[in-house]
């Protein structure tokens, strides 16, 4: 009778440990909020304040932000004082479906995210993600009207402009305005462009969670 032949078992060990495949949508991200005179939410009127908590941004203040995402529908414009919710578009096709039917009509709105400094002195609490040297805000905020104007149709200037560059790659200047109208005031939130180029480590970031 033949000898079987003797296997050696190899001690198998993990060289690396296993990683996740992370996209933005696998990842929560809190509301921004721009403080009202009516708003419920503690923070001074014009502050930005993340998950109704922790103010990001004071009135008079303006961070350079990384856009992550910016996001276009269509909301269903339903009177503030109407108990009735207003339908949500995503395509041209679903708004057009609305404004056949409805007595309100539709307006644009947009979501979008970003990442937010922390500034000197600034909360470890609001600020609690490392990319590089620095710690961040991440944050949706949600635009219509003036607010939209402000803020997406800027973006979406600056992609038809530069149809190859990324949003992320440069640095937007983030602040609130205020807007008066006869006797109402109210703050809006604004991005502008600015000349600077975001970090590696925080574009790399970006890249990564939207590839």
């Amino acid at each position: 009778m033949p000898k079987q032949a003797i296997v050696k078992k190899e001690k198998q060990e993990i060289t690396e440990a296993p990683k996740l495949a992370i996209s933005a949508s696998d990842i929560e991200i809190p509301r921004l909020n721009v403080v009202q005179k009516s708003s419920q939410i503690d923070g001074a009127f014009g502050a930005v304040v993340l998950d109704r908590t922790n103010t990001v941004l004071e009135p008079e203040q303006s961070a350079n932000v990384t856009i992550i995402s910016a996001v276009k529908a269509w909301r269903e414009n339903v009177p503030y004082e109407s108990e009735e919710i207003g339908r949500i578009a995503t395509t041209e096709e679903q708004k057009a479906a609305i404004d056949a039917d409805s007595e309100w009509g539709t307006i644009e709105f947009a979501d979008i995210v970003m990442l937010i400094p922390k500034p000197e002195g600034g909360s470890d609490t609001a600020f609690p993600y490392p990319i590089g040297d620095e710690m961040f805000a991440l944050g949706k905020i949600n635009v219509n009207k003036n607010g939209y104007r402000n803020t997406y149709k800027r973006l979406a200037t600056f992609a038809a402009f530069n149809p190859t560059a990324s949003l992320s790659t440069r640095l937007w200047s983030f602040k609130t305005e205020l807007i008066t109208k006869g006797k109402y005031a109210w703050y809006v939130p604004s991005l502008t462009i600015t000349s600077e180029e975001a970090a590696a480590d925080v574009t790399a970031f970006v890249t990564r969670i939207t590839s």
